[in-house]
């Protein structure tokens, strides 16, 4: 396959380079596998009915009302695959799991965002997968799911939930979402931009490898990508691995899917800045809010020339703004993707920073508890690299670039004083001649569930539904 097709291939599940915009409404299903058998009759029964869909599938047409696609976690993985599961060949995080004490500490899962107050997730090997409806309404999504995760398919499902796309894109606070992703190299996306704006193209193009596995990633090389043994695909539907000719290559064409949902007070959000506000000196509610994520509540960037027309929201880097006297250096936006500034070679800098680029899709919840928030979903080839990087070494590192005791204003985790550790609850906000520093800044965003899954191809999805005989004297998890 050529880099250019890529965005069509019909290997590819259609939510890794759909956004499913058209059916702004989705119902996930976070289910547990009861009957390996009956559950890869299902499988192999919707595989065959195409309804899982694929990157062929282009964004829905009028008539489309659903869309569907699966994903699983390592417990998942090893219940499917018995004797075929080997752990080593997956990313460190993904076998582990996302509730483990070690990534519990490296996410920040801590205090309030401690897997002991989530609503689900929170106990290891429950879950063991997720099927992802998208439709036209909620109604559509719900019952499509249902259909699906029922005891005669093999599953039960564990938890639902539910979420929507907003018309303007905005998220929960108010701001426009989405603004800033990774392109992927050779796609015409990425054509039209390098054409068209070199600046975007710069700090934008990521190689494939990056996000998706079984092809060259920054580095030129394939990231190692999950395998399994080649006596169990007598078919050939799988590729030889690339690093181990003896087995087959169960990763092409997937990648890692991290998922959490997150739940945003929004009003003690801006509660507290009009609190602030009306003590301070200059800033409104709005500008503060705007300076805590980094970008204005339209999206346009902060760093750049307010006069420029017209404004463009992603060809820029914070090269002019190394003190972030426009765009504070302990933002949001500037801690999720620092834009390349933080060693003396802007070349070697960026490069760096594009090996931790995520490929974003989320959309908004509201519960019965009347929480609102979040359904934060990303992919990347490497969780350890990309996500959990992002979460720990910028997100909620208290002493990024040069800023002590404090963490992303918006998804960092705030911590009390304990054991002559300082207590981490502050914002700061360069400005000239003295810069101005938000004290017993609150937690906005908690962390309510979530888990790590592996989103397989579509030919490796036909291989799991075709192992069952295999693994017949396999009992399952």
């Amino acid at each position: 396959m050529t880099e250019t097709d890529l965005t069509s291939s019909p290997d590819i599940q259609g939510i890794f380079f759909r956004g499913y915009v058209k059916l702004d409404q989705a119902a996930y299903g976070f289910f547990r596998v009861t009957d390996r058998a009956l559950f890869q009759d299902w499988l192999s029964g919707m595989l065959k009915e195409g309804a899982i869909t694929s990157a062929k599938d282009k964004q829905p047409a009028d008539n489309v009302v659903n869309r569907m696609n699966i994903a699983f976690t390592s417990a998942g993985m090893s219940t499917l695959l018995a004797a075929g599961y080997i752990a080593e060949s997956y990313d460190h995080s993904f076998a582990a799991g996302m509730v483990v004490p070690e990534r519990s500490r490296i996410l920040g899962d801590t205090e309030a965002n401690d897997p002991k107050n989530w609503d689900w997730g929170a106990k290891q090997d429950e879950i063991h997968g997720v099927l992802m409806s998208f439709a036209t309404s909620k109604d559509i999504a719900e019952e499509r799911l249902l259909a699906a995760l029922c005891q005669v398919n093999g599953a039960d499902c564990v938890h639902r939930t539910f979420g929507h796309l907003e018309d303007d894109n905005r998220e929960p606070f108010g701001f426009k979402d989405g603004v800033s992703q990774p392109i992927i190299k050779g796609t015409k996306r990425a054509k039209k931009v390098a054409r068209e704006n070199p600046d975007e193209a710069r700090v934008s193009i990521v190689e494939a490898g990056e996000l998706i596995m079984g092809y060259p990633d920054g580095t030129g090389e394939i990231p190692r990508s999950p395998a399994t043994s080649a006596g169990l695909d007598p078919d050939g539907i799988l590729d030889t691995h690339p690093e181990w000719k003896d087995r087959r290559d169960l990763g092409k064409n997937g990648s890692y899917l991290v998922f959490r949902q997150l739940a945003q007070d929004t009003v003690g959000f801006w509660d507290y800045l009009s609190e602030t506000a009306s003590g301070e000196d200059g800033d409104t509610a709005l500008e503060l809010a705007e300076k805590m994520i980094g970008r204005r509540k339209d999206g346009e960037a902060m760093e750049q020339d307010p006069a420029k027309k017209p404004r463009d929201n992603n060809s820029f880097d914070f090269s002019k703004d190394r003190a972030g006297l426009q765009c504070p250096i302990g933002s949001h936006v500037r801690r999720s993707n620092n834009r390349a500034v933080n060693i003396k070679s802007e070349k070697l800098s960026l490069d760096v920073t594009m090996r931790h680029r995520i490929l974003r899709r989320a959309r908004i919840f509201d519960d019965d508890n009347g929480q609102t928030g979040l359904q934060f979903m990303c992919f990347n080839a490497s969780i350890v690299r990309q996500f959990e990087f992002v979460q720990s070494a910028w997100c909620n590192n208290s002493f990024f670039q040069g800023l002590q005791k404090e963490v992303d204003p918006i998804v960092g985790t705030h911590r009390p004083a304990k054991l002559g550790a300082p207590e981490i609850d502050r914002y700061t906000i360069p400005q000239e001649p003295y810069r101005k520093v938000l004290k017993k800044v609150p937690q906005f965003v908690t962390v309510k569930g979530g888990a790590y899954f592996f989103l397989p191809s579509l030919k490796a999805l036909q291989f799991i539904s075709q192992t069952v005989k295999a693994n017949a004297d396999k009992p399952a998890l």
